[in-house]
């Protein structure tokens, strides 16, 4: 009696179950009421300092900068290109001036030819000039001058002593320094002719026009009364 009592309540229970498998799921119950609030549980004991950790990895080697350059890098090389374009321009110049001195050689050149030209052509008209006077002293004493024209005549130092130039034209001719002494020059015009340093000693000087004359002095006869009688 006292083993079937168990056995019937294994029965039972496996029953319960059974019928639980293929019956219908009950309603949830109503949650129950919250419990307390358990007490703080005392502070625990602290563990033990692990081991130190291994070293850590090297951090890879960072890019080297650009190098830079400071200020004073930086403003000698400005100075250097300068320096560098002031030799060119230099040197440009002194090729400019090595053509213009030749150019200058060969004015000189030039300049040369045309001043021994000149001093040529000087010598000539010195020749001339001797010859001419040379004739005018021979046709003096041959040749009545009176009434011939002569104006602007180159009759510098000419010896027309004794010479009859009556009524002759003598307007602007160039008489200083010429021997007029003793010379005929009645009526004769000498209207801006250049006498200064002549000489007329003797001269017959009656009638002569006298206008803006340089006289023998170096006056002008306009400021002399109009003559040069009293200039000579």
């Amino acid at each position: 009696m006292s083993q079937l009592k168990p056995m019937i309540i294994v029965l039972l229970m496996l029953t319960s179950a059974l019928a639980g498998c293929t019956g219908t799921d009950g309603a949830e119950g109503i949650p129950g009421p919250q419990g307390e609030t358990g007490e703080q549980g005392p502070q625990g004991i602290q563990g033990e300092t692990g081991s130190a950790g291994a070293d850590g990895q090297n951090g890879a080697d960072g890019q080297n900068g650009a190098d830079g350059m400071d200020v004073n890098e930086s403003r000698i090389a400005q100075l250097e290109a300068e320096l560098a374009s002031k030799d060119a321009t230099i040197a440009i110049l002194l090729g400019n001036i090595s053509d213009m001195e030749e150019e200058l050689e060969a004015v000189d050149d030039v300049i040369e030819m045309y001043y021994m030209m000149f001093v040529q052509i000087q010598n000539d008209m010195n020749d001339l000039e001797s010859n001419l006077m040379h004739e005018i002293n021979w046709v003096n004493n041959t040749v009545d001058w009176a009434y011939m024209d002569l104006t602007g005549a180159h009759l510098e130092y000419a010896d027309l002593s004794n010479a009859n130039l009556s009524n002759a034209n003598l307007h602007h001719a160039y008489l200083h320094y010429a021997d007029l002494s003793h010379a005929n020059l009645v009526d004769a015009d000498l209207s801006s002719a250049v006498l200064a340093g002549a000489t007329l000693n003797g001269a017959d000087l009656a009638g002569v026009y006298w206008h803006d004359t340089t006289c023998p002095d170096g006056t002008n006869s306009d400021n002399n009364g109009y003559t040069c009688v009293n200039n000579l």
